[in-house]
This record gives C-alpha cells, structure tokens and sequence, in this order.
C-alpha cells in the first residue's frame, strides 16, 4: 500500500496544480469577500433600537413598567431605552441618534385601570423604514393586547351587573382584572421570548468566503478520483493488481487515502494564512484540518462511487460537476444563504455543504458547536461509499467489465 499511495500522490497532484489552486482560491475568496462586504456585518442583523422615553406620568407605576423593560434581558437585547426631557431627546432624534420618541402622557398607567386608554405620543424616524416598521408593529401589539384585555373585562363587568352584582363588588372586580392586566405587562419574560433560529454562526463576509471556498475547493478537487480511477483502468494497472491481490480493499484504500491527505493539505495552505491573519487560535486550526481531512474523504468516497456506477469517465465528470456546481448555489458557497430568498435557504439545509460551511464557520469563530452528528454521518456514509466502490471493481474486473474502459 506504501508504493501506491506515494504513485498516487505522485502522479495526481504534482506541484504546479497545487499552487495554483491555492492561488485560485486566494483570489475568489478576496473577490466574494469584496463583493458582498457591504450586505454581512459582524451581527448580520439590526442593530439595537434606541428608543427616548418622555415620562410625562411620573408615577409609580410608570416608573415600575419602564424599570422592567429596562431589567428585561430579552427585550434590552432589541432595544435600549433612553429617559430624559423632551428638548434633549428632541436633539438627539434630529441628530440621528435615536430611532423614535414615545412621550407617555400624564395619568397614563392610572388611565389604564379605569378604561381611559391616552394614547402614546410616538415619533418615528422615518428614513430608517425597516427599524420604523419593527417598531410599529411592537406599538401595535401592546395596543391589541390592551383592547382585548379592555373588551373581556368590559364584558366580564356587564354580565355581573346583569346578574345582580352591587357597585361596591363590581369596582373591586374592575380593579382585580385592571391590576392584573397591568402585572402582567410589567412581567419580564410572559411577553417576549426567544425563538432560536439554527442557521450560520454571525460573522463578516470574509470569514464566511474562507469556509465556503475551502467546501468548494474539496469538491472539486475530489472529483479528481474519478480520472485517476478510470486511467488505472485503460492503463491495466488494476488489472496487474488483480493478479497478487484478490480483492481492492487496499487498493482503493490508497486512492481514497492519498487524495484526501492531499486535499486535506491544500485546503490547510489556503485557510491558514488567512486564519493566522484573523488570530484564530492554534487548537482551533488544528480541529479544523481534523474537520478537512473527515470531509475530503467524504466527497472523495462518494465521488468515487459515483464514477464507477456510471461506468463512463465522460457521464460521470459531467455528472459531478454539475452535482457540485447546483450543491454550491444551494449550499451557501457562492451566494450567502443570508442573502438568498427563504425558499433557497430552507431546501439548502438538506445539502451537505450548508452543514459542512456551518461547522467550518463554528471552528473558525472560536464557538465551540460544531455538529458532531454531521462528521459521524460524514465517516459512515464514506465508508459505505468505499465499501460498496471495492465491491463494484471486484465484481466488473471478474466480469471483464473494464476492459474496455
């Protein structure tokens, strides 16, 4: 197995196709990284909304409701409020600093127990439609949600007035369910809550580039399997094996081995330049060529398999590429799925490249969830591609079926 893993190392990646893959994949990662700087940032969503609060109310409970709000990690995780006079705030708003103004008017929360809903004063910047629109659509819910609670205790209070009920009790009933209305709003964690969202951890366009050329780079690379196969083929090298050997485990093992190792080391001069320039820690770079090395064999295997159940080198390079070319739009590696419709993002999460790029941005981010599941299934699923390629060459070499190759 020595002496075939060094011919296949030897014969399939000779020094100037290593550089200029290298280089290539220098250049589209710089290019894509260029291109699509101004649409990733670092959070890859809004910023916080700041919002300057007109407390014209002054009273306990306003101050209770605005202290919750403040205390709220979920919600100050969205927004970060700023108290203070109108004047100010007034400046601020005109210079840009802040997103909108809500004025709370006097006997505002007193109003709320007593069916006397005052509207809030609230001024918007309207050159940031986004942020005004999320904004609005939180104004709007509260308004909802008041009304709903107004309009069951307004009937709760007419059906015991018909059914006999003194004032004295009905006012104690009133102030029961307009008390509990207003505890809950002042609740920290029954209105907002946290909805996961499973998809690529934040970064910048370039950190996304490295993973996303480096998944790219194995996919083609991989492919090289097939030609290097087929030429053993029309050369009768496996047939000359074939007659000290009587099955090809370690003759595919070699392939397979030799092309991952190569590739794994391609990939890893192309990321760790750029990874040391980003002060990616060692232990991090080491986990990510372990992931590399998984992932090499995983295309390598499958491709290979691929190819000899085409039995032709023409159908089966066509086939891969194309199969590469529609996984690399779907997977993220060309477009980021951030920017891609909602539709594209959610058939993407069946492709192997969105999870592989999604493990490869965790081990460059320094996040520690990578998705184990994805590498097991990554070596089981290589594993069976091998078995399954040795028993093919096995049974078409008895048959004579490469022969002809």
């Amino acid at each position: 197995m020595k002496y075939l893993f060094y011919y296949d190392i030897k014969r399939n990646f000779p020094l100037m196709k290593i550089i200029l893959t290298i280089l290539t994949a220098w250049i589209a990662i710089f290019f894509f990284a260029h291109f699509f700087a101004q649409d990733m940032t670092e959070d890859r969503l809004l910023e916080k909304l700041s919002i300057g609060i007109v407390d014209n109310d002054k009273s306990t409970l306003s101050n209770m409701l605005l202290a919750n709000f403040v205390n709220n990690d979920q919600f100050s995780s969205m927004m970060k409020l700023k108290m203070g006079e109108i004047d100010k705030l007034q400046k601020d708003f005109d210079a840009g600093e802040l997103t909108a103004i809500v004025t709370i008017p006097k006997g505002f929360t007193n109003g709320l127990l007593h069916y006397q809903n005052l509207p809030l004063s609230v001024q918007v910047d309207s050159s940031k439609p986004l942020k005004a629109m999320i904004l609005m659509e939180v104004f709007d819910s509260y308004s909802d949600y008041i009304e709903a609670v107004d309009s069951s205790t307004l009937a709760a209070y007419e059906t015991l007035l018909e059914n006999g009920f003194t004032k004295e009790k009905l006012h104690k009933i009133n102030e029961l369910f307009s008390m509990q209305m207003v505890t809950f709003t002042l609740s920290r964690n029954n209105i907002f809550s946290n909805n996961i969202i499973h998809t690529f951890p934040a970064t910048n366009s370039f950190t996304y580039f490295i993973a996303a050329i480096l998944c790219l780079c194995i996919c083609f690379l991989s492919t090289g399997i097939i030609f290097s196969i087929y030429n053993d083929f029309r050369s009768f090298c496996i047939h000359r094996y074939s007659s000290i050997k009587h099955n090809f485990y370690i003759f595919t093992a070699s392939k397979l081995l030799s092309f991952s190792i190569i590739i794994t080391f391609i990939a890893f001069l192309i990321a760790v330049p750029l990874l040391v320039w980003l002060s990616i820690p060692f232990h991090y770079i080491f986990i990510l060529l372990v992931e590399l090395f998984i992932y090499s064999i995983f295309f390598t295997a499958f491709f290979l398999l691929i190819g000899l159940l085409l039995f032709s080198e023409g159908a089966a390079a066509l086939f891969c590429n194309m199969f590469i070319f529609i996984l690399g739009l779907l997977g993220g590696n060309f477009i980021p799925l951030s920017l891609m419709p909602k539709m594209i993002q959610n058939i993407s999460m069946i492709t192997p490249n969105y999870h592989i790029i999604q493990n490869l941005l965790y081990s460059m981010s320094t996040i520690n969830k990578s998705n184990i599941m994805l590498i097991v299934l990554c070596i089981i699923s290589a594993i069976i591609c091998y078995l399954v390629a040795c028993k093919i060459i096995n049974t078409k070499l008895t048959k004579g079926g490469f022969l002809n190759v």
